[in-house]
């Protein structure tokens, strides 16, 4: 029960003391209406494919591809589809005549493809990235697995060193309190977008890309308990007790030891006092006069 229930996920409240629908709907209780709400939702790359990571230390063209990937995949998640549904299946018993199913058998899928929707950045980001693993796990010309020159110099080949680990995270309306997270382990690009270069003179618009991992996804406590760590101490940077009550606001960067080690800011969530980029002294963006006058004003 441990998968479903649990300390870092949020647990179902008491709605017997209501009567709800049934005869006048008391809406004076608006609390017992309280609904679960979706669109709230974020990701973790907790790993990248190691021949990708090999092939960074010997180019800082693919090191920086690296980078990027984690850095966009993460900040400009929108959202996942094609998590699987449990399901099951009956058997038939009958007298001839009348019939009656029982179930007999629970299943969830566990070779998934989930989707992501990212917009493809200047320099084609995905799309390079995408056809640079693809084609190092296997040539699409000849089907042999390169790694592009890294077995060939005594690299290990071996479907450990091809894949992507990634923590999805679900939340309520906080963004601080966790309603499920999935670890989605073994992925890797289902496609590269080639077709993403068709173009047509009188069409001038960006490009939306699906983003589509073959994965295996693991459920339960163990992943609940890591999604609820790293969504306080990477994500938002607010620890929530087991009751959903706030223990204060922790440091205001993290290390994402993902992208060398660098202090990302945490996720603002109240806009109140938020310090725009162009205000800030010391942001490359900044415009000097502006951040000068917030500073000294």
């Amino acid at each position: 029960m441990n998968n479903i229930f649990n300390d870092y996920t949020i647990t179902p409240t008491t709605l017997t003391k209501y009567t709800a629908l049934r005869g006048v709907s008391d809406y004076s209780q608006i609390g017992m209406y309280e609904q679960y709400e979706k669109g709230y939702q974020f990701l973790s790359v907790l790993s990248l494919p190691n021949f990708m990571v090999a092939l960074g230390e010997k180019d800082s063209r693919i090191k920086n591809m690296n980078d990027n990937i984690i850095q966009t995949m993460e900040m400009e998640f929108r959202g996942l589809d094609g998590l699987p549904d449990m399901t099951a299946d009956t058997l038939e018993i009958t007298d001839g005549i009348n019939t009656q199913r029982m179930i007999n058998r629970v299943t969830q899928e566990t070779s998934i493809t989930v989707s992501m929707q990212y917009f493809e950045k200047h320099g084609s980001l995905f799309t390079k990235y995408s056809e640079l693993f693809l084609r190092g796990i296997r040539d699409p010309f000849t089907q042999a697995r390169t790694y592009h020159g890294l077995i060939a110099d005594g690299y290990e080949p071996s479907y450990k060193n091809e894949v992507f680990t990634f923590l999805y995270y679900v939340t309520d309306s906080t963004m601080l309190k966790l309603e499920r997270a999935v670890l989605l382990c073994n992925a890797q690009f289902a496609n590269s977008d080639m077709s993403m270069y068709n173009g047509s003179k009188d069409n001038i618009t960006n490009n939306e890309l699906t983003v589509d991992f073959n994965c295996f996804p693991i459920w339960g406590a163990e992943v609940d308990k890591a999604a609820k760590y790293l969504l306080e101490h990477e994500i938002t940077g607010v620890a929530i007790n087991s009751e959903g009550l706030g223990k204060g606001k922790g440091s205001a960067t993290m290390a994402n030891s993902r992208i060398n080690g660098n202090q990302l800011e945490a996720s603002v969530l109240d806009s109140d006092g938020y310090h725009w980029g162009i205000m800030q002294e010391g942001n490359p963006d900044s415009i000097t006069d502006l951040a000068n006058a917030v500073k000294n004003g």
